[in-house]
């Protein structure tokens, strides 16, 4: 499978430059050229933000209204399509969502057979994620399960909580995957037991083969730190992802592919990101990993799943 993950820092209000930095990185990196079969983004990835505080911290869902957008209808999902058609893979990516019924979407494995709440759409705000076939499709979509304290402001937790479904990774393959965004990583509201590893044992009991997580996670490498070593992984940030996935890691019986496509750069100096976009392999008690992004490096990573990684990674062992 090839897989690419565009990386890069958004800037506050300034939706059409951030759809346009997109834009410019993936011709950049000639992606209309390398046959990727998928493409992933941060969380978020376009979201505008008139209030210039940091794109996580909406005092309430009133404040973050003129920024929401309607149920795989927005400016997001429009991109999407025009991108996956455009380099003909398919695309996912993050968005603030009103929920808009009715929406017609695939059956998931393991959650209800809708997604439409049973409330009044104005009310009802999710941190979301949509994947878009090359057709214009939509193959998945999926709300946030475990919110950030700075989503509880505005969002609600998915009402169907996680989501596995089938993508057409390639014309004759379907490959059985997971989707998380962020905080799903972590234990629920960090109260859960550490070991519970709810996101990850979802993934193990699915028997996924793939697994997308868009992120928005924040680190505390001081700003200098940050600029002077742009393109070094995030090293502390990529081992804690390793440990919340130790349940694949550990045992899964074949290879699951994991692809972490988070935001790089600094909002307004109160939030930092912490970069460090990979694509992985893990089970059987083994890791591969085909690409490392750094930890404020603007770009497109690119790997083909299919050809030697580019480090394997010994199980328990220091990074």
């Amino acid at each position: 499978m090839r897989i690419a993950v565009l990386q890069f820092n958004p800037h506050l209000t300034k939706l059409p430059e951030n759809i346009n930095r997109a834009n410019s990185l993936i011709e950049q990196a000639d992606l209309q050229n390398q046959h990727v079969d998928i493409l992933v983004l941060p969380e978020l990835a376009f979201t505008d933000n008139a209030l210039q505080r940091p794109r996580y911290n909406f005092s309430s869902l009133s404040a973050i209204a003129p920024f929401l957008e309607p149920t795989a209808q927005g400016p997001t999902t429009q991109w999407s399509k025009e991108t996956a058609s455009r380099l003909n893979c398919i695309v996912s990516a993050g968005y603030p969502e009103c929920a808009v019924p009715p929406l017609t979407l695939p059956s998931p494995t393991n959650t209800s057979s809708t997604l439409n709440p049973p409330s009044p759409p104005s009310s009802i705000a999710y941190n979301s994620t949509v994947t878009i076939s090359p057709t214009g499709d939509i193959l998945a979509h999926y709300r946030k399960t475990h919110l950030y304290y700075t989503d509880e402001t505005w969002a609600r937790e998915s009402p169907t909580g996680w989501l596995t479904v089938s993508l057409p990774t390639s014309p004759n393959e379907e490959t059985r995957t997971a989707f998380g965004i962020c905080m799903d990583l972590n234990p629920h509201r960090f109260i859960a037991p550490w070991e519970t590893y709810e996101f990850a044992t979802h993934a193990l009991e699915s028997e996924v083969k793939l697994v997308i997580c868009s992120m928005a996670w924040l680190t505390n490498i001081p700003p200098l730190e940050l600029a002077d070593k742009a393109k070094e992984p995030d090293l502390a940030t990529l081992g804690y992802w390793i440990e919340r996935l130790s349940p694949l890691v550990e045992k899964a019986a074949e290879e699951v592919v994991v692809v972490i496509g988070n935001r790089c750069g600094e909002e307004e100096g109160e939030a930092r990101y912490a970069g460090t976009s990979c694509v992985m392999g893990v089970g059987k008690g083994k890791l591969r990993l085909w690409g490392l992004m750094g930890r404020a490096e603007e770009g497109v990573c690119i790997v083909d799943t299919e050809e030697a990684p580019s480090w394997n990674i010994a199980v328990g062992a220091a990074l």
